[in-house]
């Protein structure tokens, strides 16, 4: 009976084993396909990242290039004399501080001083939309992540799951399958005759 015992179980637990290594390879290749498809949308995610947040930065640099640009004698001639303050140029367009009189030196001075006081303060909105920019670039693309990445992270981690599952399940069936291969091999030593000898 032992014999026939192990004989059955070894056949069920050796199909157990087969059948749980059948799935473990289809397990194997559909997390191999999902960890491959988590990486490739994480790097399209920090790569439009990089990609909105340099855009931003040339957007800032460029506007903080026209506003220090603005500051130059030329403007400064061209407000002065929009205000019908006439002041002294060089054959090069700047002003000739050599012939400016106390006066003039002093308009000069005062709209310099106010024009670059202007400037800072917009810099620092600048910096300041540049930071909002970028914290709703961050904000949109979590956004984005928890709607397409995160269900294939999910994918992921259950394969993960099932995965570790089939290992112990395959390690107990083939303990099964050592049990059974054993009571088998017991099992036919006592089919065995037994011979003494005597005639």
């Amino acid at each position: 009976m032992g014999f026939l015992l192990g004989a059955f179980g070894k056949l069920m637990a050796g199909k157990r084993v087969r059948q749980l290594q059948a799935r473990m390879m289809s397990v194997q290749s559909q997390m191999r396909r999902a960890t491959r498809d988590v990486q490739n949308m994480e790097k399209y995610f920090n790569q439009m990242e990089k990609n909105i947040k340099n855009s931003n930065q040339v957007y800032f640099s460029n506007t903080i290039m026209g506003l220090n640009n603005g500051l130059n004698d030329r403007s400064i001639f061209e407000r002065l004399k929009a205000n019908n303050i006439d002041i002294p140029l060089t054959s090069s367009g700047d002003i000739d501080y050599t012939k400016l009189d106390n006066n003039q030196m002093m308009q000069v001075s005062s709209l310099r001083q106010m024009m670059t006081q202007t400037m800072q303060t917009q810099q620092q909105m600048l910096q300041s939309e540049l930071a909002q920019r970028n914290a709703m670039t961050e904000n949109e693309l979590e956004a984005m992540k928890e709607m397409y990445l995160q269900p294939l992270k999910d994918v992921e981690e259950d394969l993960q799951l099932e995965k570790d599952s089939l290992e112990s399940q395959i390690q107990l069936a083939q303990q099964d399958y050592e049990a059974c291969k054993e009571m088998e091999k017991a099992g036919a030593k006592s089919l065995t005759p037994q011979y003494t000898g005597q005639g």
